[in-house]
């Protein structure tokens, strides 16, 4: 839900969880591919959806963006209480009318920047993974062959201060980057 003006998008006040709403949705005729809001909140049955067209390392181009000028909480997920982050291949621009990510092959290693925060509130102790469900049912490969979620892997990548991104990465890069990197990714 988006309330004031673009500031703020989760849940408006209330605890239950039928409150809960999509709190991002891109649309096919938008050009648009970034969302800013100033805080964002999400919990049980929330929802984020993202439309990946193609593989490219600009934030927002090749891929929906989200932007949380001050603070992305995760304070109200839990292992019970996950987001489902909706993952979509959009219509190619080359040809229109064929599924699939531009560029994306099945053994490739490729990295999208879904949201970016400048402060993140979570539980402690719980890993980023167990907080999001992926929903790959609707994601496509540059062939139009399904994308599985198992070959993909959400990472938490920090930044200065408080500040840092979720990343979607494949597997195998994933685990490249946790390994070279553990003082900068986490799951």
């Amino acid at each position: 839900m988006i309330t004031s003006g673009d500031t703020y998008i989760g849940r408006v006040a209330a605890r239950n969880p039928s409150e809960w709403h999509s709190a991002f949705r891109s649309t096919p005729l938008s050009r648009n591919r970034c969302h800013s809001s100033l805080v964002c909140v999400l919990g049980e049955n929330s929802a984020l959806h993202f439309e990946i067209t193609k593989v490219d390392w600009q934030v927002g181009l090749g891929c929906d963006f989200m932007e949380v000028r001050q603070y992305l909480d995760l304070s109200e997920t839990s292992v019970s209480a996950r987001v489902r982050l909706y993952l979509r291949s959009g219509y190619l621009t080359s040809n229109v009318g064929t599924i699939g990510v531009s560029g994306y092959h099945r053994f490739g290693e490729y990295r999208f920047t879904l949201i970016r925060y400048s402060a993140l509130t979570m539980a402690r102790q719980v890993r980023l993974g167990d907080l999001f469900d992926l929903d790959c049912s609707q994601l496509f490969d540059a062939y139009g062959l399904p994308v599985a979620a198992d070959s993909l892997m959400l990472l938490k990548a920090c930044g200065h201060g408080t500040s840092g991104s979720i990343q979607l990465v494949s597997r195998s890069l994933g685990l490249r980057l946790l390994k070279s990197y553990p003082s900068i990714y986490s799951t």
